[in-house]
C-alpha cells in the first residue's frame, strides 16, 4: 500500500495520530502496548494492515498527559524556541518544525499554559502558511483559541481540529509526503520532551516505560517514512533507524494474552500486554541519539 493509500485511509479517523487524539481530550488511561478492547464475536478477525500503522503513533497529547501524572511540571526550556523560525526556510525544515512547534503546542496545552500556547500556534501558522495550508489557521480558529485559552480540555479539542484541517489541506495539494515529515518532527519532539523531562522527575520508571513503549510506534513510523522518496525522507530515516537500532538491542516480553466472552451481549474482550525492556545504558544511548536528531532539526 503507498503513502497516498494509507493517508487516504487515516483521514478518515483524523490527523496523522501525533496530534488528533479527540479522546486525549478526556485523559488517557493506558499506553500504546496494552489491548483490551471489545469487539462482537465473529466467525473470523478482520486482518490488519499496513494503514493501522498510522494509529498506533503515540500523542504529543498523550505523552504530555502521562508526564503531568508522573508529577512533572512544566519546563519550557525543552522547547523550541520561536525564535528559531526564521531558520526554517527548505520545505523539509518547515514540514520537520511544523511537527515539533505541534507538539509543543500539544504539550503546553496540557499544561495550561495558554501564552505559550498562543505562540506555539503563532509559529505553526507561519510555518503552514509557508507550506500552503493557510487556511487551516483561519481568523475564526484563532479567535476561537483565545476565548478558550483558559479551558485546557477546549484547547485541546480545537488544536486536534486544527491539525485535522492543516492535513487535508496537505493532500488536497498533493503533499501527503510533507504529512509523513510533520508526523516524524512530531514524534521526535515528543521523545525528546519525554527523555529530557524524565531526567528532572524523581519517580520517573513510568516515563522510562512509556518511552519504552515508543519501540513499536518507531518501527510504524519507520515504514511510513520508507513509502516516502527523495533525499528529504532519506535522511530522516537514517536518523530513525539510529534509535531504532538501540531499541532492537532490548528484550520484549509478552504476556500470556486473557480472553473473557459475554455471551448474553457477545461480545469478546481480549487482553494482552508486551513488556518492553530498556536498561539504563539504552535509556542513556537513546535520549543522546534524540537530542542529537533533534538538535539537526531546529537548527537545520
Amino acid at each position: 500500500m503507498g503513502i497516498n493509500s494509507i493517508l487516504k485511509v487515516a483521514s478518515k479517523v483524523g490527523f496523522i495520530m501525533s496530534f488528533v487524539l479527540l479522546a486525549s481530550c478526556s485523559g488517557d488511561s493506558g499506553s500504546d502496548a496494552v489491548t483490551n478492547d471489545s469487539i462482537p464475536v465473529v466467525d473470523s478477525i478482520p486482518k490488519i494492515t499496513s494503514a493501522n500503522a498510522f494509529y498506533s503513533i503515540p500523542s504529543p497529547i498523550q505523552l504530555g498527559q502521562m508526564l503531568q501524572r508522573a508529577g512533572a511540571g512544566y519546563d519550557k526550556s525543552v522547547l523550541n524556541p520561536t525564535d528559531n523560525l526564521t531558520l526554517y526556510v527548505s520545505q523539509k525544515s518547515k514540514a520537520l518544525n511544523l511537527g515539533v512547534y505541534s507538539a509543543d503546542l500539544s504539550y503546553s496545552a496540557v499544561f495550561n499554559q495558554s501564552q505559550e500556547v498562543m505562540s506555539f500556534l503563532t509559529s505553526s501558522k507561519k510555518l503552514a502558511e509557508e507550506l500552503g495550508i493557510a487556511t487551516s489557521f483561519s481568523s475564526l480558529m484563532m479567535e476561537r483559541m483565545k476565548k478558550n485559552a483558559g479551558n485546557r480540555d477546549s484547547l485541546l479539542y480545537i488544536i486536534s481540529e486544527l491539525f485535522l484541517s492543516s492535513n487535508e489541506a496537505l493532500k488536497e495539494n498533493d503533499q501527503s509526503q510533507i504529512s509523513v515529515l510533520v508526523l516524524a518532527g512530531g514524534f521526535v519532539e515528543g521523545m525528546y520532551i519525554g527523555t529530557q523531562v524524565a531526567k528532572t522527575v524523581k519517580n520517573n520508571k513510568a516515563i522510562y516505560a512509556r518511552i519504552g513503549e515508543f519501540r513499536g510506534s518507531l518501527n510504524n513510523l519507520i515504514m511510513l517514512v520508507s513509502t516516502v522518496n527523495g533525499s528529504d525522507a532519506y535522511d530522516v530515516l537514517a536518523d530513525l533507524k539510529k534509535i531504532k537500532a538501540v531499541y532492537d538491542e532490548s528484550a520484549v516480553v509478552e504476556e500470556r494474552p486473557v480472553t473473557a466472552v459475554d455471551t448474553t451481549k457477545k461480545i469478546m474482550t481480549i487482553g494482552g500486554k508486551s513488556n518492553y525492556k530498556l536498561s539504563d545504558d539504552q535509556i542513556e544511548k537513546i535520549t543522546e541519539i534524540v537530542a542529537t536528531i533533534r538538535a539537526k532539526i531546529i537548527k537545520p
